[in-house]
């Protein structure tokens, strides 16, 4: 059955040789360019036209371009599938809302999806798909994505050096979407769905930030030919040629940024729908699946948990949730002076993994009693009594290696382990180890670190507290320090998206367990 994608929507490709076509009433050419993780060309080899038409792994011949997967270069991270307006036909134009449509087909014809492009009626080039590698295994999604500025602009943005830009290229239009629909998430997916909605903002700060470039860069060669010859510098002619280099720069800036807020307003539409109905872990706490004894029926487990806000106030008003999957891959280091200063982050994110379900035993290391309110409410899933002094830690600590070494030993031979004798074989744990490195020694940082790299694999996730420790004399603490993923107790933390590189501001979530104790309560029907 042939799949009808929406924009934004992706779907995992089953062949590795799929073939791109296109219609619409507007005659036009299809490309294709060979890109990196960063969507940007691996060369200028990498763009695939009918000038060139092919590179390793993709062919162009006629109106067909076939993406052979296995042939791509090994520094392949997605293919672009493109349709840009033919400039030699009569009725040349752009795009009109009476259809564009772009189809994929495995080899042997079989069609493995439709995509119907809304256009705003001022796209002159189009991206419909993207072919991407994700964790070793290809994918598709739909995009949509129009450019009024044509085939020159799209691929300039894109890393492909361009001679001649037309002066009317503007900057990308907004990725077309339906704003009245919201694909729902899929059960088991919605740490990929939040990651998409990520990427989706991160794709958009980019073509603003590549856009306010190329004028900013364009404004200065433009100014440098208009004040070059001295005789006519500040001539009538002159001082006209300058001003009309800025209000060319001024208006690619202004369509960018305006594209860029209506992309931010479709995304945060997105995220008010879906934060009502993904996983606690990842719902906001305003959602009401942490309303008290909230019966859902839908998503209860998760896959990832909620971290904190990215934010980019000098682009637009956008947040977007910054999320993690479970168990946590490596640690999460709280930088803080004192335990107390660390409450509110730690509470939120054990609340978090704990509502991600199944719920996690509890091990707790807390040597000032800065977390006792929390661990009173959470006492039903202690492992075992709160560790108060630091000759207790060790015990504790080794204890975990032994569990968490017989647990992979048994993994590993097909058989199930239970971390503790009254849990599961499925049930995993949660280590806060508070304070640190105050009252833990040389070899207690060697089974945290331990722990960090083999305690995910059957379910342990690890919270830890203390000082910046990166710059420490103790070799196996700035190892730890370094090896783990480091937020604030307070305040704010750069961040760059994996995709583009784009700046973010991550605030991490926080929860104050004496003045917000009904969402201890939202545990009542996990």
């Amino acid at each position: 059955m042939t799949v009808e994608f929406v924009p934004g929507q992706n779907a995992p490709l089953q062949t590795s040789v799929v073939t791109f076509r296109a219609s619409s009433q507007t005659p036009f050419d299809v490309s294709a360019m060979v890109t990196d993780t960063r969507l940007q060309a691996l060369s200028s080899d990498a763009f695939v036209f009918y000038n060139q038409p092919s590179t390793a792994g993709v062919q162009l011949t006629g109106d067909v371009v076939r993406v052979d997967l296995d042939r791509l270069h090994p520094d392949a991270a997605a293919v672009l599938c493109i349709v840009s307006v033919d400039p030699s036909a009569a009725t040349a134009g752009a795009f009109r809302v009476a259809g564009l449509s772009a189809r994929l087909s495995d080899e042997s014809g079989s069609v493995l999806g439709e995509f119907d492009i809304p256009t705003a009626g001022s796209e002159t080039a189009v991206i419909c798909w993207e072919l991407y590698r994700r964790n070793g295994a290809w994918k598709v999604r739909a995009v949509g994505q129009g450019y009024a500025g044509g085939l020159a602009e799209l691929i300039g943005v894109h890393g492909v050096e361009v001679d001649d830009a037309p002066a009317n290229a503007g900057s990308p239009t907004a990725p077309v979407r339906d704003d009245q629909v919201v694909e729902p998430v899929e059960e088991g997916r919605a740490l990929e769905r939040m990651w998409m909605i990520f990427e989706d903002a991160s794709r958009s700060a980019a073509s603003l930030i590549s856009s306010s470039e190329y004028a900013m860069t364009r404004l200065d060669e433009e100014l440098s030919v208009a004040v070059a010859d001295a005789s006519t510098r500040n001539s009538p002619a002159g001082i006209a040629a300058r001003e009309a280099a800025q209000k060319r720069h001024d208006e690619l800036v202004a369509t960018a940024r305006e594209s860029h807020t209506r992309d931010s307003a479709q995304l945060a539409h997105e995220l008010t729908v879906v934060d009502s109905v993904i996983p606690r872990a990842m719902a906001s706490w305003e959602s009401p699946v942490w309303a008290a004894g909230s019966a859902r029926e839908s998503l209860t487990s998760s896959d990832g948990v909620r971290l904190g806000m990215l934010s980019a106030p000098d682009r637009s008003s956008l947040s977007v949730p910054y999320c993690m999957p479970l168990p946590l891959p490596r640690p999460i280091w709280v930088d803080s002076t004192s335990g107390a200063a660390a409450v509110a982050v730690v509470s939120a994110l054990t609340l978090r993994i704990m509502a991600a379900g199944p719920m996690p035993l509890l091990d707790v290391v807390d040597l000032t009693g800065s977390y006792t309110l929390l661990t009173d409410r959470l006492s039903a899933q202690l492992a075992g009594p709160v560790i108060r002094t630091h000759q207790e830690i060790s015990a504790r600590l080794t204890e975990l290696a032994q569990a968490v070494d017989l647990a992979g030993l048994a993994r590993n031979s097909g058989q199930e382990f239970a971390m503790s004798h009254d849990a599961g074989p499925s049930t995993p744990r949660l280590l806060i180890l508070g304070d640190f490195p105050h009252g833990y020694s040389a070899q207690d940082a060697e089974a945290i670190m331990f722990l960090a790299e083999h305690g995910p694999m059957i379910g342990l996730s690890i919270l830890l507290v203390g000082d910046d420790e990166t710059s420490s004399t103790e070799e196996s603490i700035v190892a730890l320090a370094h090896g783990c993923r480091h937020v604030p107790a307070a305040g704010e933390i750069d961040v760059h998206d994996p995709w583009t590189g784009s700046h973010w501001v991550l605030v991490p979530d926080t929860l104050n367990p004496a003045t917000q104790p009904q969402l201890f309560a939202a545990f009542d029907k996990l």
